[in-house]
């Protein structure tokens, strides 16, 4: 008999992202539009996905609507919008 690997349902499943970043480095200056990945540590501007209708990250495919984009960009989109 081969040796055969088995298939299972759970190795299909895409597992959870993981958050690389919890605040924006002190370096990083964000333009107009733009946003600070926390899953992928990159600046992007999120792209409208037509078949689900949100934002999603060009790279990594997160949504603008999860907990960690949301909380790291609040304090950025507030600083852009005082000024």
């Amino acid at each position: 008999m081969s040796n055969d690997k088995q298939l299972t349902i759970y190795e299909l499943i895409e597992k959870s992202k993981t958050v690389k970043t919890e605040k924006i480095p002190e370096n990083i200056n964000l333009k107009l539009g733009q946003s600070w990945c926390p899953y992928c540590s990159n600046i992007v501007v999120f792209i409208k996905d037509k078949r689900l209708n949100v934002k999603r990250c060009p790279l990594c495919g997160i949504s603008e609507n999860d907990f960690w984009v949301k909380k790291v960009n609040c304090k950025v989109k507030y600083r852009v919008a005082r000024k």
